[in-house]
């Protein structure tokens, strides 16, 4: 029983035929599924996978042959680079720890502290960017491997057409695709 400005009020309440049953749709068999795993569902997420498991491999996957050895180019210089010049910074790091004690006079002709920290801090810096070119080249082997699988997958309808006509209800211009 309800109370309104004093006066009670009854309401009664009826099971009625067209009642729906709550629970059947409040209950999804099909979870949606989000976060990070649920990218890599599919085939456009498996593609993206192998590339990150393997460089090239999500392209081997699309069968574009030709993009791996890309991929492998890109991924192969920036640690070729990595490798060069981190055993320079490592060359240069020694040389001028050793002015510093004393223990040599020169390297390749360098007598300066100073110039053997300008030449060690370089080839670090070198070495740095390297590394980060070595994650962006992965990352865009990742995404591309994704994005290439999602366009073979696109459904593209044959009649690709634009029709200009007027609007069904008042003023306007519909276009339909």
């Amino acid at each position: 029983m309800l109370w309104s400005q004093g006066e009670p009020i009854s309401i009664e309440i009826n099971q009625d035929s067209t009642m729906v049953d709550d629970e059947k749709y409040t209950s999804n068999p099909k979870k949606e599924k989000l976060g990070f795993k649920s990218m890599f569902e599919g085939n456009p997420g498996r593609a993206a996978l192998y590339s990150a498991l393997l460089p090239g491999a999500g392209q081997i996957y699309n069968k574009k042959w030709l993009k791996a050895p890309i991929v492998w180019g890109m991924e192969g210089t920036a640690i070729g680079f990595i490798i060069y010049y981190k055993d320079l910074f490592y060359e240069f790091d020694l040389a001028y720890k050793g002015v510093l004690r004393s223990e040599i006079t020169s390297y390749r002709g360098i007598t300066s502290t100073a110039a053997l920290e300008q030449y060690r801090d370089r080839f670090k810096k070198s070495r740095d960017y390297s590394y980060i070119a070595l994650a962006v080249a992965h990352v865009l082997n990742i995404a591309d491997a994704f994005v290439d699988r999602h366009l073979m997958e696109f459904d593209i309808d044959e009649d690709i057409s634009l029709r200009i006509g007027p609007a069904q209800h008042g003023l306007g211009i519909a276009f339909e695709f």
